[in-house]
């Protein structure tokens, strides 16, 4: 059954997470990662090969929660690049070069190709992005490679990979959006909190209302990996393309929102808007645009044939109970 709730399992595994993050990933440690050669933390990452990322064998589940735990913490590491290429073939160490740069720090980047997804040494000039973190725009094709899977498997690692782009930044965004919070409820303008002016409390409830849709969406497309729905262990195109297109406009909205409210403020590095919001657009502006991908999924969804092969669009169409929310919509 789909709950639009994390699973008790996976909640459990990633509050540990969560609490080891706290030791590793405050704003000043962030920071001087940021200013470091590598733009990452060796400690963090010693910490997350002991916590056994690299040796995961999970459900998307869990893997959407690690990448949404090391987003909402801004962790320094670029283990999240590795998560689709581990989890839909168990190989750790290899970044997803598909249509975007890639972590100058993985020495591996999947590539596609006419007969199929193949494993490179990556190859290109670093540049430090606005994130602070070291990207390359690998140049494919340069060595024969090793040959990874066919097309469905390359099909696959796309899927996944925008599951865990999706999760990843509902995670920075519903932190973010939390510091906004915190800030909104004691910081004052003419005697009053500013929080309490509706211009500034109907904006961050349209942020948060994105975010918990973005949110519901990552397990949503996490579910419809599973095989007991006709999965193939990876999310459905469908709703791949949702996720990650609500989460960039969460993403950009939360960003846009919060420093809003924080004024002039939000601009200082003294504070951490800035921190979130430049890792947040970056993520957002890395790969390709969902625009087309939407387009063509509103067409399908406009013609009845088409929808009604999509798996799960309606989960209690399969006999499943209707989520709680839905059920407490219906009683009011």
């Amino acid at each position: 059954m789909l709950d639009e709730r994390w699973s008790d399992e996976v909640e459990e595994i990633g509050d540990t997470l969560r609490k080891v993050l706290a030791k590793q990933c405050s704003s000043e440690q962030i920071r001087h990662a940021e200013a470091t050669e590598t733009g990452l933390s060796p400690g963090l990452s010693e910490e997350l090969t002991a916590f056994g990322l690299d040796d995961l064998q999970a459900e998307p589940e869990l893997f959407a929660r690690i990448a949404y735990e090391l987003g909402r913490a801004l962790a320094p590491t670029d283990y999240v690049e590795t998560i689709p290429v581990l989890a839909v073939t168990g190989i750790a160490g290899v970044s997803v070069g598909f249509d975007g740069p890639v972590p100058a720090s993985i020495g591996r980047v999947a590539v596609k190709r006419q007969d199929g997804v193949y494993i490179e040494e990556i190859v290109g000039e670093p540049r430090r992005t606005s994130a602070g973190d070291i990207l390359v725009e690998h140049q494919a094709g340069r060595s024969a490679g090793e040959k990874l899977g066919d097309s469905q498997q390359a099909d696959r690692i796309s899927r996944y990979a925008a599951l865990i782009d999706a999760a990843r930044m509902t995670g920075a965004g519903q932190a973010l959006l939390q510091y906004g919070l915190g800030y909104a409820r004691e910081r004052e303008q003419f005697g009053k909190i500013i929080g309490s002016y509706q211009g500034v409390a109907n904006r961050l409830a349209n942020a948060a209302v994105l975010l918990d849709s973005a949110e519901l969406l990552v397990r949503k497309a996490a579910f419809t990996s599973g095989p007991d729905v006709g999965g193939d262990g990876a999310p459905s195109a469908e709703f791949a393309i949702m996720a990650r297109a609500k989460a960039i406009d969460a993403a950009r909205l939360v960003a846009t929102t919060v420093h809003q409210v924080f004024g002039g403020n939000g601009f200082s590095m003294e504070y951490d808007v800035q921190l979130y919001s430049r890792r947040l657009r970056s993520w957002a502006n890395r790969g390709h645009r969902p625009g087309k991908e939407l387009a063509d999924l509103a067409r399908a969804m406009l013609n009845p044939a088409r929808r009604d092969a999509v798996r799960v669009l309606w989960h209690h169409d399969i006999g499943l109970p209707l989520p709680r929310w839905a059920r407490e919509a219906d009683a009011l």
